[in-house]
């Protein structure tokens, strides 16, 4: 047998084995610090509930803390909370020594001359009390995480093409030791132009440092095991941070200890140099033959497969074929360049843009659904495991398209039911928020699978860059959307209906990739899944897979047994 493409070459090595162990625990390490640093900086600028300090000459009048508060902060006429930004402007000495009746909501008011008074019983010092970031400086935490999506924008692109021109592993190595290092550093900050600035360095690391090592799983394994491979670290290891994150930063009650202990173990990653395989593909793509062909035995070695000198002989001359047909430098011009693929590339970023924005404001309006954010943290996150196991055996049986619009587009429709529900309904937002972040984690997992299998190896890596810098962009502005809440908690979820329901219909353009085979160069991304239409259906759940030594073909029960066209066929 004729070894035609890389998909081949599985046959002999094994798509699913012990070697692609190796890459599935090097993806479970990374997606928690995936998680701790997304999600991390959430915990380190979180506002715990604030009030005015009192004028000190009032300590001489032998009052408890509760009555103070009392006398000095008014209330919200409608709420009865207490207000944050405010506290009375009168004698309040007088006040107390002529036993007048307090508070009057008639008394004038001024802003916080004397500094904040913080509750902790349910926080901890973070950044943001500890700078006094609050009232009419309450912009910078917002501005400090939007522009790590700033630095994302900046660096994803840079980073993607270097993943394509210098390699995978040079690049997982160093986006994880540098932004390991910024991220320890921005744990000692004492003012907002050096927190943002690290954050920033964070921010230029981010998702390259997880997306380079996806990529180079999603290289190593056969197409049946992709969904598996891709996305079974996410369901455990992202879900399990996410949820103890919040009690870990609870529990250490330091902001800048629980950075230090979520950034630290990114340097860690440098063993991965000496760890993890270079991209075959990749290799092959760059000429590189020996290099390939040592991988390759390794790989046959390490799952037990024994490589006749037959087969041996087959690698090396498919090795060399591949060799001399020595792939030209791209760039992520050359995506725009073919109106097929730009079609889909444009999608793509579409399609991420919507949800990027999605994702991030439903995990940013957490500290809007209930008194304890820690709680509905936790809760929030373990929404995750049944999505991300949904999600598998959705794409599975539905394909990836299906799955990926009809998430979007219901979750979009529940952001607008909680638009229509009133401000005072917590149980019923809450639950419906949570199905809106459901389905959202859904298709985030979708859609991360999708990039991969529908961009060409030759310009994956700066085109899933360039893609994410788009959903980055979004997602810079998602921490505003949220901040709309203090103007009423319908116009976030307003927004983010609208936007991810056009968003999923749109996305209905996009080929279906189960079950195909990974495009290699600029003119298989332009062929493959060519004469599908917007209602083409897998018909998934009633294949049967009939495989032969040098071809795959998938037909559907209800179809007569006639075998489905395959879409990476050379001929087409």
């Amino acid at each position: 047998m004729v070894i035609k493409d890389f998909d081949s070459v599985f046959v002999h090595i094994g798509g699913f084995g012990r070697y692609q162990m190796l890459l599935f625990l090097a993806n479970c390490f990374m997606s928690a610090i995936a998680s701790f640093v997304y999600f991390g900086q959430f915990f380190m600028t979180l506002t715990p509930p604030h009030w005015c300090a009192p004028p000190s000459d009032l300590a001489s009048l032998n009052l408890t803390s509760e009555q103070v508060k009392r006398l000095t902060i008014p209330k919200d006429a409608h709420t009865g909370r207490y207000l944050e930004c405010v506290r009375y402007q009168v004698d309040l000495e007088e006040v107390v020594e002529n036993q007048t009746i307090w508070p009057d909501p008639s008394w004038s008011t001024i802003s916080c001359s004397h500094g904040w008074v913080y509750n902790y019983s349910l926080f901890y010092p973070t950044i943001t009390s500890q700078l006094d970031w609050v009232c009419d400086e309450d912009w910078k935490p917002t501005l400090a995480q939007s522009l790590f999506f700033v630095g994302s924008l900046v660096g994803s692109p840079v980073l993607g093409w270097a993943a394509d021109a210098w390699g995978r592993l040079p690049i997982i190595v160093a986006t994880n030791v540098v932004g390991g290092l910024a991220g320890v550093a921005s744990a000692f900050c004492s003012s907002f132009a050096s927190f943002a600035v690290f954050r920033f360095l964070v921010g230029v690391t981010f998702d390259t440092h997880y997306n380079a090592v996806y990529i180079l799983i999603m290289e190593y394994v056969s197409s049946e095991y992709r969904s598996i491979m891709g996305n079974v670290p996410i369901l455990l290891f992202l879900t399990a941070s996410m949820c103890g994150m919040p009690w870990l930063a609870w529990a250490l009650k330091d902001w800048s200890l629980f950075t230090v202990v979520i950034h630290a173990p990114q340097i860690l990653c440098l063993a991965f140099y000496w760890l993890l395989p270079e991209s075959a593909r990749w290799l092959l793509g760059q000429g590189r033959v020996k290099d390939t062909m040592h991988i390759l035995k390794t790989a046959a070695r390490i799952n037990g497969k024994t490589l006749s000198p037959v087969t041996l002989q087959e690698l090396q001359d498919f090795g060399v074929r591949k060799g001399e047909e020595k792939m030209p430098k791209t760039t992520v011009l050359d995506l725009l360049k073919t109106p097929v693929l730009r079609r889909r590339f444009l999608l793509l970023c579409l399609m991420t843009v919507t949800i990027s924005i999605a994702y991030d404001a439903h995990m940013r309006n957490t500290a809007n659904l209930g008194p304890n954010v820690f709680l509905t943290f936790t809760i929030a996150g373990f929404i995750e495991l049944p999505a991300d196991l949904l999600t598998i055996l959705l794409m599975e049986k539905l394909g990836r398209r299906h799955t990926l619009v009809w998430t979007v587009v219901v979750g979009g429709l529940s952001c607008l039911a909680v638009a229509a529900m009133p401000a005072d309904a917590m149980t019923p937002i809450m639950v419906l928020a949570m199905v809106g972040r459901f389905l959202i984690t859904m298709s985030i997992n979708v859609g991360l699978q999708y990039k991969v299998e529908v961009l060409p190896t030759v310009a994956r890596a700066q085109g899933m860059a360039f893609i994410h810098t788009t959903g980055f962009l979004a997602a810079f502005l998602s921490p505003y959307v949220v901040y709309l809440s203090k103007y009423g908690h319908f116009l976030p979820y307003t927004i983010l209906g609208v936007v991810t329901i056009v968003g999923g219909l749109v996305s209905l353009l996009l080929p279906e990739t189960l079950d195909q085979k990974l495009p290699d160069t600029l003119e298989d991304g332009e062929t493959f899944f060519g004469d599908q239409g917007c209602c083409y259906n897998p018909c998934a759940r009633y294949k049967t897979r009939v495989s032969t030594s040098d071809d795959q073909t998938t037909r559907c029960d209800d179809a007569a047994e006639t075998p489905l066209r395959d879409y990476n066929s050379p001929e087409r």
